[in-house]
């Protein structure tokens, strides 16, 4: 098994936060604590859509994250001080993949696994930060999110606002490969069933 097929992702719940990884020291989300941790945001996150974020895991070591927040509960510090957002979206805070897997597809499955969810609970799109240099975990590269189905809704010279409609893309679409694995793994082998019964002939 690959180290791609060997990734799950899943929904992270406030009391997963203990367990993210904490990514760097200049991040303007508090950076002495895994990201998220006694934030209001992640508990309206939670209560909006039944969890705030998703995170890779490989094995019980967790490589990667990403962390959601209703509109309403952005928090007005940091790349969301000004320039709004659309509320009818859920606001990537957070993405931050762990250095040594930053090429094993691992953002693109939580991306999916993400828009999967939220298309499920009727959200609209999906809304972020992005930069075209310096990406940071509070605003990831505006190529990589372009190439996942994210558009321009705000352009700016440093930093743009970029969505993802869900009603609207196939981009957040699971690799069917994955799928299958996942199909698998979790139905297994079927048990051999009975035989049919032959039908007996009337005279």
């Amino acid at each position: 098994m690959t180290a791609v097929q060997s990734v799950r992702v899943e929904p992270v719940q406030p009391g997963d936060l203990p367990h993210l990884l904490t990514v760097c020291d200049v991040c303007p989300l508090r950076h002495d604590v895994p990201p998220g941790t006694g934030e209001a945001w992640v508990v309206a996150a939670a209560q909006t859509f039944g969890f705030c974020g998703v995170r890779a895991r490989i094995g019980a070591e967790t490589v990667g994250q990403i962390l959601i927040s209703p509109p309403l509960h952005v928090p007005v510090r940091g790349p969301y001080a000004s320039g709004g957002v659309s509320p009818d979206a859920a606001v990537i805070l957070h993405l931050y993949i762990a250095p040594d897997h930053r090429h094993e597809r691992v953002g693109r499955r939580m991306i999916e696994h993400l828009a999967g969810l939220l298309v499920r609970r009727r959200v609209a799109g999906i809304e972020v930060r992005a930069s075209r240099v310096g990406a940071t975990c509070t605003a990831p590269p505006a190529g990589w999110l372009a190439s996942r189905g994210f558009r321009i809704v705000r352009d700016d010279p440093l930093q743009l606002r970029m969505r993802m409609d869900l009603h609207a893309t196939r981009a957040w679409w699971p690799d069917l490969h994955a799928v299958q694995e996942e199909i698998r793994r979790l139905v297994g082998r079927p048990a051999p069933g009975p035989e049919p019964a032959s039908r007996e002939r009337t005279p």
